[in-house]
């Protein structure tokens, strides 16, 4: 038991003086002489080597509360005498500076007090034991624990405001005080090999004057969920087992995976070795979760970035599956923690066979009436709203509508996109006909519009396959912000299919080129692909098959994403820039799903 007692040895005398003290008694006051002794069982050993034990402060207070004497250092009341009135008094010694509120290394707090009555011609004796008022806590790390590579234990108090103090291994193991409450005591290790450990550990009913001692050591074997305890006199022995390997193991890790609709990018690595690891020996197993058997796929080591990679293929849309990273050779087998992932479901193109129409007002939507009363709108837009609705109804033109003569599939319908010259009391511009995902904004003036591209989705294909059925007339009109170089008048119209994937819609307002599609240095854009002008040429009355591949700038998965399809029967039409004799019909369009082509390939 370590503690410090220190005695008050308060001498309350009423001595035969002088004839002015003899006044004094007759006036009904008394003298206090104080005397100081400190027991000779002190244990230094647990004080501050700055910690003077017997720096003690004195407060003398009466029956009403007040304090009618007090001092910082006990020693400056030796040897006088203090003049009180006969009443009830209480003596309090307590440790100088500090309250014992707060935790902290080597700031044990004392304190004691006795109560005392002054009586006119009589000596009383206060004797006061200074006791620790704080709790004491002391770590010890034993021989086994060195081993690891770092061991820190943190202790935390219940009490609000009060600092939880770390104990490091191999730093000095100072003893740590904290005001009465319940602790927590938490272990963190790392072994050799880099792997980190926890363990906690509650103290309830803590006691002032107690003294918890933790004693940490590796276990030699089996799973040692409490520590054992002993209590001897004030002390309270805890002794921790700490059941986890010093020596480097081998674990092996499983990254989230980066899945598409029917293949799986997996990515795995070793997170530390017990001995040597061959790469040749190591492999990914997946399934379906609701399956029993595991599949096999080779891993590929990149030496560089230390990892092991796979492409699961022939996955099945819209599915859970799990997969491990699996090692095993000459006897020694390893697996990772199972992942979880879920495949993107394989969507499809709404109405991408153009063969539903709605015509709302003056507009016609590619949209079945259905679709665009229970989704408030068109998955698909074009430019009809500029020349059938605000200032645009003067026009009254829909240069995007329904074919069913000019087909790919008998039966059904295209979209016939027809560029011409809008115009209404003599003021008009040039109108490429459009077709494209998104929705119309809004007129800019009476010189173009504002476009919103792209439409919520949430898988990522790889590319767009389809038909169109192409004539081009010479260009006759060309606006005043065309490219230098570009679709100059006489010259053969082009007509413009292209698609990308963003991540979140794209404005484009036709009267500001700034805003104009950037798809190789704007960071919105994930994927972009588009038809080649040496492709976007008539197709002479025939139908042409095509099919666009997306180059993807980021593979990185996504909670949404925004498809952006657009088809124009002149390609500068963004310029007011084509011919008014160009038609175009789109038919059959439909994603395509796989692995990607990157920007890197």
């Amino acid at each position: 038991m370590k503690k410090i007692y220190l005695s008050l040895m308060i001498l309350l005398a009423l001595m035969s003086v002088v004839s002015c003290q003899q006044e004094d008694w007759e006036s009904n006051v008394g003298y206090l002489r104080i005397e100081v002794g400190t027991n000779a069982y002190v244990d230094t050993k647990a004080i501050p080597e700055n910690y003077n034990p017997q720096q003690i402060a004195v407060q003398i207070v009466n029956s009403k509360g007040e304090v009618v004497e007090s001092t910082d250092d006990w020693e400056t009341l030796k040897g006088t005498q203090l003049r009180l009135a006969p009443g009830q008094y209480t003596v309090n010694a307590s440790s100088n500076g500090f309250d014992g509120s707060e935790s902290g290394f080597d700031v044990p707090y004392y304190t004691g007090s006795q109560q005392i009555t002054v009586e006119t011609g009589k000596e009383v004796t206060a004797n006061i034991t200074c006791t620790l008022a704080n709790v004491k806590v002391t770590v010890n790390y034993d021989e086994s624990f060195q081993k690891f590579a770092s061991a820190t234990t943190t202790v935390s108090s219940a009490l609000e405001g009060v600092a939880a103090l770390d104990f490091v291994m191999g730093s000095e193991l100072k003893p740590g005080y904290f005001p009465v409450g319940d602790l927590t005591v938490t272990v963190n290790v790392t072994n050799q090999a880099g792997e980190q450990h926890s363990q906690s550990t509650s103290i309830a009913d803590v006691k002032a004057r107690k003294h918890y001692i933790l004693n940490f050591k590796v276990a030699d074997a089996g799973s040692i969920e409490k520590p054992t305890i002993s209590i001897n006199g004030e002390e309270i022995i805890f002794n921790f087992p700490f059941n986890v390997s010093t020596e480097a193991s081998t674990k092996l890790e499983a990254q989230p995976a980066n899945a598409w609709s029917n293949f799986a990018y997996v990515e795995g690595n070793v997170g530390s070795s017990g001995g040597e690891i061959d790469p040749a020996a190591m492999r990914f197993e997946y399934k379906a979760a609701n399956a029993e058997e595991w599949q096999t796929c080779s891993a590929t080591f990149d030496s560089k970035n230390q990892k092991y990679t796979a492409t699961l293929t022939e996955l099945t849309p819209a599915t859970e599956y799990n997969y491990r990273l699996v090692y095993e050779k000459d006897g020694s087998a390893y697996a990772s923690d199972i992942v979880t992932f879920i495949t993107e479901d394989a969507q499809t193109l709404p109405n991408g066979n153009m063969d539903n129409w709605y015509k709302s007002g003056k507009t016609w939507y590619p949209v079945s009436e259905s679709d665009y009363s229970a989704n408030g709108g068109s998955f698909w837009d074009s430019s009809n709203p500029g020349t059938t609705t605000g200032a645009g109804a003067l026009v009254n033109k829909n240069p995007t509508q329904g074919n069913s003569t000019i087909v790919h599939t008998a039966g059904g319908q295209s979209a016939e996109l027809k560029s011409q010259y809008a115009s209404a009391f003599g003021i008009g511009k040039f109108a490429a006909a459009s077709l494209y995902t998104g929705k119309f904004n809004s007129l800019v003036g009476t010189n173009g519009a504002k476009i919103d591209f792209g439409q919520k989705f949430t898988a990522r294909p790889i590319g767009l396959h389809g038909w169109f059925h192409y004539t081009n007339g010479k260009i006759d009109y060309r606006g005043d912000n065309t490219p230098d170089g570009k679709a100059e008048k006489g010259t053969d119209d082009l007509c413009s299919i292209y698609m990308a994937i963003a991540k979140e819609p794209h404005q484009l307002d036709n009267t500001q080129t700034s805003t104009f599609f950037d798809f190789e240095n704007d960071e919105n854009i994930i994927a972009y692909g588009e038809l080649p002008d040496a492709e976007a040429v008539s197709t002479n009355g025939e139908w042409k098959e095509f099919t666009i591949t997306l180059k993807y700038k980021d593979i990185t998965p996504l909670a949404e994403y925004y498809l952006i399809i657009v088809c124009s029967s002149s390609k500068y039409g963004d310029y007011f820039t084509g011919s008014t004799g160009s038609t175009m019909y789109i038919d059959d369009l439909e994603l395509v799903y796989g692995q990607p082509t990157t920007a890197q390939e």
